[in-house]
């Protein structure tokens, strides 16, 4: 079953999928719907979501089952994601830890 939706969107960004779509033989129905269903997969995608930066690499190697990092990063390759965005936390981490090790010396 399909469902009926409005969006509201600046006119520019219409104008401009409008044409890519007739570019490329499709709908906007149709680009709308591929790009929801690459999110919403994505958030369903440990590997995916530790590149995006939105889980941590413990996370991520105990949900995918892996043995350490380094098969995390060659899973990384091998699904031609880019290297990860540290998540804020992670970075606020070293941050603090740096700045602690910095004012120690």
């Amino acid at each position: 079953m399909l469902t009926e939706t409005t969006f509201k969107l600046p006119e520019n960004l219409v104008a401009r999928a409008q044409q890519y779509a007739q570019e490329h033989h499709t709908t906007l129905t149709a680009i709308i719907r591929k790009h929801l269903d690459t999110v919403i997969a994505a958030k369903n995608d440990p590997l995916i979501e530790f590149s995006q930066g939105d889980m941590t690499k413990e996370e991520a190697i105990t949900s995918l089952g892996l043995r350490d990092y380094s098969q995390l990063l060659v899973a990384l390759g091998d699904a031609d994601l880019p290297l990860p965005v540290l998540p804020e936390k992670e970075i606020a981490e070293q941050v603090a830890i740096f700045t602690r090790i910095w004012s120690e010396s």
